[in-house]
């Protein structure tokens, strides 16, 4: 690649061996600080063409090429308080809102604690002063607390009973760390976040339905459930701010031409809890139509490779 003019990093060695591979890595780990970009740990591929493609691919990651990490960039700050998002599946996720503080090259000001387990086991409080991390460079994560700076007028977080969006009742699954809320659409959060993901690029892939237009349709009661987009108006869309004739048009026009679509991709646009683009097309594969689909029972799906009692009960 180089000989055709592509530019490409210095730091490329062939590697024989799992002990060259390691020194490999402690070599740019020691060298990370004073590279010209951000990276975050090294890739080894397998050196042969021929070799790659018989290992192949698991869904789109490839079986010939392993990314080792380094150590996450730690960083102490405090957490101001700590509130509960609700997720498309109805998921209630605590998440700690601290004092920025820069990591890894990005100022951090909130960071997840996952579930309510790991939260407890934790023992994080409002008003800690706390050890974060950006979880694979990427995802602020709360590692612990530093109790010894912990101020004496603390109180343990306490376990919601009611969605903080809705007010339904929230239950806890048996075997699950999450705790969800029981409102499914009628919750506002969980109808945002399943029309957002309805209109990603890998789902219905609705050009112009961003984060802000599904806020502004759900909040003006235009949208309560996905299948309302395809019966939005233009006079509807118009009457919006910052909506403009042409800005409207475009959303028409990319809401009808995402009905020419695939199956699997319908069926992962649905949000269906535990069903990812590999299910979706292997129930694709397997059913060949929706209506074929719905009418399946839970023997009938249960039976399908890699979907079992849990898939086939959400489906």
């Amino acid at each position: 690649m180089q000989h055709w003019g592509f530019p490409i990093a210095d730091d490329i060695q062939l590697a024989s061996g799992v002990s060259a591979c390691e020194q490999f890595h402690e070599k740019i780990l020691k060298k990370r600080d004073r590279l010209p970009f951000e990276i975050d740990g090294v890739v080894y591929k397998v050196n042969a063409f021929a070799l790659q493609e018989k290992l192949g691919f698991v869904s789109r990651a490839p079986r010939f090429a392993l990314a080792y990490k380094f150590p996450a960039e730690e960083k102490e700050t405090v957490v101001e308080h700590i509130e509960f998002q609700v997720g498309r599946t109805g998921a209630i996720t605590p998440v700690a809102r601290l004092k920025p503080v820069f990591v890894s090259g990005v100022t951090v000001s909130n960071a997840t604690l996952h579930n309510f387990d790991e939260l407890f086991r934790k023992d994080i409080r409002e008003g800690d002063t706390v050890v974060i991390r950006r979880a694979g460079d990427v995802i602020p994560e709360v590692v612990k607390a530093i109790i010894e700076k912990r101020p004496k007028n603390t109180r343990k977080t306490a376990l919601p009973k009611q969605c903080p969006v809705c007010g339904s009742h929230l239950v806890k699954p048996e075997g699950e760390a999450v705790l969800r809320c029981t409102g499914g659409l009628y919750c506002s959060a969980q109808l945002r976040e399943s029309i957002k993901h309805f209109a990603t690029r890998r789902a219905m892939d609705i050009d112009g339905l961003g984060d802000k237009i599904v806020d502004l349709l759900v909040d003006e009661k235009l949208v309560h459930h996905v299948s309302d987009l395809y019966r939005l108006k233009r006079a509807q869309l118009i009457a919006l701010p910052r909506f403009a004739e042409k800005s409207a048009d475009n959303l028409l026009e990319a809401i009808h031409n995402s009905k020419k679509t695939t199956l699997p991709r319908f069926l992962y646009a649905l949000g269906i809890r535990e069903v990812g683009e590999s299910t979706a097309a292997l129930l694709a594969n397997e059913f060949g139509d929706l209506p074929l689909l719905m009418r399946a029972d839970l023997e009938r799906l249960e039976k399908i490779r890699d979907v079992g009692p849990v898939v086939a009960k959400h489906l």
